[in-house]
């Protein structure tokens, strides 16, 4: 297993102003080492250029998965029992192995692990709601057909009416 690099090892400090200097995305790898200079940091041209490789990677990941979440939440809010309704829980637990198997290059915090874990749970739970919804809907509906064939057959027959309470109570 690779060992963690100098720039990850550094003071948390320093660490988030190399980061703040990689998302504005105007830092050169030469400010970023004259940056850490200026902070007491001393830390290689190629390390900083790695970290900085891998920095800029994760955020153009990220900015990709904001996008296709505004697509995916669009289908969703306009169709939620759809296909993409059931879709998510199952993308989500695609996430959390692929997060699992980060864990392997020691790339993953527990922390986010446990969220992981969480919306999981979350989401299984809405898709067991949403399979009990969907039952109950469809349960609706053949009542209310069985509602609308009684409904045709006493506005022919009005007599029906009175059979179908004495019926319903028992007093046939």
């Amino acid at each position: 297993m690779a060992r963690p690099s100098s720039v990850k090892r550094l003071d948390p400090s320093v660490r988030a102003a190399v980061d703040d200097a990689i998302r504005e995305g105007r830092a050169t790898i030469e400010d970023i080492v004259a940056l850490l200079r200026n902070l007491g940091a001393d830390i290689s041209r190629s390390a900083v250029g790695r970290y900085k490789q891998q920095a800029e990677s994760q955020m153009a990941r990220y900015r990709e998965a904001q996008e296709v979440a505004k697509v995916w939440i669009g289908r969703l809010e306009s169709d939620p029992e759809g296909d993409v309704g059931r879709l998510l829980p199952e993308m989500l637990r695609a996430v959390a192995f692929q997060q699992l198997a980060g864990l392997e290059d020691g790339q993953v915090d527990s922390k986010e692990i446990a969220l992981l874990a969480r919306a999981i749970k979350d989401a299984a739970g809405a898709t067991k709601t949403s399979v009990e919804a969907e039952r109950l809907r469809r349960e609706m509906r053949d009542a209310l057909r069985k509602v609308e064939t009684a409904a045709e057959t006493v506005s022919r027959d009005p007599a029906a009416l009175k059979r179908a309470i004495a019926a319903a109570y028992g007093l046939l």
